[in-house]
């Protein structure tokens, strides 16, 4: 009890130091606004079908990830240097942490990404939705290239990695 106590005050801590941060970039820069789209049973299915025109990326991470933010930012970086690569950005968290979602995608200037956030939270049932060997481990992402087999990549992605995904 003591353990999930400890949890809960450390989410809020980072929340409000993400809504801090969020909100001192927010006086200093014109960052475009995060949207994010509810991901529910079938959302990964019409991604993957929207998408099917380039070589994509979809990554699932969680707020509380460490190893996911590590990998936001370097996916961020990316994007900086090859916007035209695509990426779908999937948050695990619950729609209720909307808010904090989108002030760390803003922070990374992910605003432009195509980002979602579960809308169910049954999160068993969507991870099967999305692949029935998914037991929730983060981050999880799915590279879909225009030509070859789809490729399932488990655990944070170090940038030449990343890259080379692309290439």
């Amino acid at each position: 009890m003591k353990l999930l106590k400890l949890i809960f005050l450390f989410v809020l801590l980072v929340q409000a130091l993400l809504i801090q941060a969020s909100l001192i970039k927010a006086e200093g820069t014109e960052s475009p606004l995060v949207v994010l789209k509810y991901f529910d049973i079938g959302s990964f299915e019409k991604i993957v079908k929207d998408k099917k025109k380039q070589d994509h990326l979809v990554v699932f991470w969680s707020i509380t990830c460490q190893p996911c933010l590590g990998e936001l930012k370097k996916i961020s970086k990316l994007h900086k240097q090859y916007p035209e690569y695509q990426f779908t950005l999937v948050s695990t968290d619950y729609s209720l942490e909307k808010e904090t979602i989108m002030g760390i995608l803003q922070d990374y200037d992910l605003a432009e990404v195509d980002n979602w956030v579960f809308a169910n939270r049954d999160e068993t049932k969507l991870r099967y939705d999305i692949d029935p060997r998914w037991f929730g481990d983060l981050p999880r992402s799915y590279f879909f290239p225009l030509q070859g087999e789809i490729k399932r990549l488990r655990g944070a992605l170090t940038s030449a990695e990343l890259l080379a995904l692309f290439q």
